[in-house]
């Protein structure tokens, strides 16, 4: 009875956030209230408290359930990487652009996180996370470049931390602009044609 149970808590939560996935992305998060939440999702607003202290902590799992394996596989070092560093950072960054292009909830959330929220009142708590995971990434890709200065890879007088920004800038304004209209350009091809000059760039002659 207490697996049944607690699988149906499981089943619930879940609902929840499929539903708030959907809910934000047609009418935004500020616009967005608990009751549509729970009502897109056939219960009541009594089970979304159940699960969620607010509108923040419903919009951060549901954010941490399609994007954290991944942000985890991106950002997360590993022992080889020191062996070929600018290759490692160019399959990750393929790879971001691969499974955004492919993964249609992780595409969803992505455009909810972009375009349709608000740093106001309540969701103010919201940045902090966009912070933490930008400052993440950020790191990741310092840490790659400074891996491939030690190792002789690097072209003379790049500062790391400068390439690493403009690098994670590159990315983000790809995704960004894609998700405005996927229609568009194909964001696998057109990122990788762009990434390409730019990393040519870095590597040492």
């Amino acid at each position: 009875m207490a697996r049944r149970t607690k699988q149906e808590a499981q089943r619930t939560r879940h609902a929840l956030l499929d539903a708030a996935e959907l809910v934000f992305e047609r009418r935004g998060v500020a616009g967005t209230s608990l009751q549509e939440v729970a009502a897109a999702a056939g219960l009541t607003r009594g089970a979304v408290y159940w699960h969620f202290r607010d509108k923040a902590d419903l919009f951060n799992a549901m954010m941490d359930r399609a994007v954290l394996p991944f942000e985890q596989h991106w950002l997360e070092g590993a022992a080889s990487d020191a062996a070929d560093p600018l290759s490692r950072l160019r399959e990750l960054l393929h790879d971001i652009l691969r499974q955004l292009a492919v993964d249609e909830r992780l595409r969803r959330v992505f455009t909810i996180s972009t375009q349709k929220v608000e740093y106001v009142g309540e969701l103010d708590a919201i940045r902090e996370r966009h912070l933490r995971v930008y400052q993440q990434s950020l790191r990741r890709i310092e840490l790659l470049l400074r891996q491939a200065a030690a190792a002789g890879q690097l072209a003379g007088g790049l500062a790391p931390k400068a390439g690493a920004r403009a690098l994670h800038a590159l990315v983000h304004g790809l995704i960004v602009d894609w998700m405005l209209e996927p229609s568009a350009f194909d964001l696998q091809r057109t990122g990788r044609a762009a990434l390409a000059p730019m990393l040519r760039g870095l590597a040492r002659a």
